[in-house]
């Protein structure tokens, strides 16, 4: 059983789909998004998931000042976001998700990790894997 510094036995982070993450955060708008980009192939997502979204200052880092939520780039089912309907399109090998990849502004690469405000601007765009401490740094 893993303890955190921060008093929480299993700390780790709280991800939510994109629409639970939209409701949330209007009852909280000063929390922007943090948005975990993924597919399932990708090996440096999974070893994201594996080492540095466990480590207990990113998890404390990102659970207390982000709503944190997990896309994956190649879902299949649309989603409504801001009012808007986003799909699947099938494209080269797989395809792509219209919301990750006008997320990612047209430059799909995974991992990759978007901040959002509530208005729906993206601030920043992380892209790569990330040690714990280099993840932090960009936030």
């Amino acid at each position: 059983m893993m303890s955190s510094v921060y008093g929480q036995e299993n700390a780790g982070i709280n991800w939510l789909n994109i629409e639970e993450a939209e409701k949330l955060q209007l009852t909280t708008p000063d929390k922007p998004m943090f948005i975990d980009i993924y597919t399932n192939w990708c090996g440096w997502c999974k070893k994201m998931d594996t080492s540095t979204f466990l480590d207990e200052e990113v998890v404390h880092l990102i659970n207390h000042n982000f709503i944190p939520v997990k896309l994956n780039a190649e879902q299949k089912e649309d989603i409504i976001f801001k009012n808007h309907t986003f799909s699947f399109v099938e494209a080269g090998r797989s395809g792509v998700h219209m919301l990750a990849y006008q997320l990612l502004q047209g430059q799909a690469s995974y991992p990759s990790y978007v901040v959002l405000t509530a208005e729906g601007q993206v601030t920043h765009i992380i892209r790569g894997y990330k040690r714990p401490q280099e993840l932090m740094n960009e936030l």
